[in-house]
């Protein structure tokens, strides 16, 4: 950003703001009518020194199935198994904060993805578990020899995974064994928990840090093991007098040329101006409405790359190009838990980021909108059981039987009586970066054109200006948040932005 009306004018000019305009669609806020699954973590790096493809030609068969390949795997690597079963790809849980508080957090009895319980849905929701027989009782009670290897470790790019593969062919992916490249993470980590192959989250493929015409970065250089199989969440380095962790462990504190980007970068984070949009590569699930399962009328988008469905069968609603919503963030989450209200009229949250904290910083968010069932005696949501098949998850849309099974399955009481409510979802945004020429400028967050929801972030208007086009007193500072936002004896960091004049419509 500049300082000066010319800088200003010089800038709107050579705007290169977001890629080619596809039609985006805006994902919206909670408050606003609009229709449309921790980020979990990237799998996944060898444990101790990696073996390369060229060490694992002498492997010898016959194999006639992957556990036969985990045992040979393990012959050589008998610590590596042990360490599997510790970690958060076998376990699916980890240590996150929650309303402020860390906690064990289980991925299996969770219910931010649509109040639906992975451990009720073996058969949809395990499909993307590390082990040769996804189940229940096999993540808390298999051993190593459970263990599926080759979803992770194959480089031949064949294996496919409930696809029984020949003698010939488990060969050749053993022999082929070596470090993940991002097309293994990718198996489990772009399609949305086993809800379809067309449904998907993020943007991996797009990423400046992943893509071979950008930086050609495996996963594991973000999210390294440390020998042990145990994929950390964000790159952590020390500097010498603090740690680094995320962006600024490989970008520094001061990643830009101009000191007033740096000093925004102080309140706002990378993923802000670098993420401008997600489901750029492939549209991405904005929506589920469980009311419209079964349908057979689709909506397309018609493009150059052929018809795309934005409405499918299940009822998920999927967009392209769509525009985050933005909130202050310290990492720190309110979830829906079992049993949870909800209330009359109002839309139930099933996660969000939790108040301004000192430390927090504004973040791009994905949104995805739900339209579900809940008890309409006891008033919590309903967790349903799942078609275990392919087909459709809600085979003719019995829901008197889809309700009663699901909650017999979770433990909770069924009243008998259900109806539908609706329900938000909001989650980090940290993969899709953009090349540099194509982060958001100046203009994309203040003046007339505005992404940002200034109100819904603490302010009273743009800080750039008193919104009309007059600027505002050298220094702006939002209101102070409320006495739940604010740790008792802690005063937050006052928000401050250098008055820039805007240039006026034209």
């Amino acid at each position: 950003m500049g300082s000066t009306s010319s800088t200003m004018q010089r800038r709107r000019k050579g705007h290169r703001g977001r890629p080619e305009d596809r039609g985006a669609v805006t994902a919206g806020t909670p408050h606003h009518a609009v229709i449309l699954l921790a980020i979990l973590i990237l799998l996944t790096a060898s444990a101790a020194p990696a073996a390369t493809p060229a060490e694992h030609t002498a492997i010898e068969g016959p194999f006639t199935s992957v556990p036969e390949v985990t045992a040979a795997c393990l012959q050589c690597h008998p610590e590596t198994g042990t360490a599997i079963l510790e970690s958060v790809h076998w376990r699916w849980q980890r240590q996150r904060s929650i309303d402020g508080k860390t906690e064990t957090y289980s991925k299996l009895d969770g219910l931010t993805n649509f109040g639906i319980v992975a451990r009720s849905n073996p058969g949809r929701c395990l499909v993307c578990h590390i082990s040769t027989a996804p189940a229940p009782e096999t993540i808390d009670n298999g051993g190593a020899g459970s263990i599926d290897c080759l979803v992770c470790h194959d480089t031949s790019g064949t294996y496919r995974r409930g696809v029984q593969a020949t003698p010939a062919e488990l060969l050749r992916m053993a022999r082929s064994a070596g470090p993940p490249a991002p097309a293994n993470c990718m198996t489990c980590h772009s399609p949305s928990c086993g809800l379809g192959p067309d449904v998907h989250r993020e943007d991996f493929a797009t990423d400046v840090h992943l893509s071979r015409r950008g930086g050609g970065m495996s996963c594991q250089e973000c999210h390294p093991s440390g020998g042990r199989h145990r994929m950390a969440r964000r790159l952590s380095r020390d500097s010498g007098t603090r740690l680094a962790t995320g962006c600024r462990a490989c970008h520094t504190d001061s990643p830009h040329g101009q000191l007033q980007l740096n000093r925004h970068a102080e309140l706002i984070a990378c993923q802000t101006c670098h993420i401008p949009e997600y489901g750029r590569a492939t549209p991405v699930l904005i929506g589920w409405n469980w009311l419209l399962a079964g349908q057979t009328a689709g909506i397309f988008l018609d493009g150059r790359a052929g018809r795309t469905h934005l409405l499918t069968g299940n009822g998920f609603l999927l967009a392209s190009g769509v525009e985050p919503v933005y909130r202050w963030d310290n990492g720190s989450d309110r979830v829906y838990r079992r049993g949870d209200r909800t209330e009359q009229g109002k839309v139930t949250v099933l996660q969000e980021p939790g108040p301004r904290r000192p430390g927090s910083r504004i973040r791009p968010f994905m949104v995805q909108y739900g339209t579900q069932l809940y008890d309409a005696r006891y008033r919590y949501l309903v967790s349903p059981q799942l078609n275990p098949g392919p087909g459709p998850l809600f085979p003719d849309a019995d829901w008197e039987t889809i309700a009663r099974r699901g909650m017999n399955s979770f433990r909770l009481p069924y009243s008998g009586r259900h109806d539908f409510t609706v329900t938000l979802t909001q989650r980090r945004l940290d993969h899709g970066t953009v090349p540099a020429a194509q982060a958001l400028d100046c203009m994309d967050c203040h003046g007339a054109t505005t992404r940002m929801d200034w109100q819904t972030l603490g302010y009273e208007q743009d800080p750039w200006t008193d919104g009309t086009g007059v600027a505002r007193p050298p220094l702006a500072t939002p209101p102070e948040p409320g006495p739940a936002a604010t740790p008792a004896g802690r005063e937050l960091p006052p928000i401050r932005e250098t008055v820039l004049p805007v240039e006026p419509d034209r």
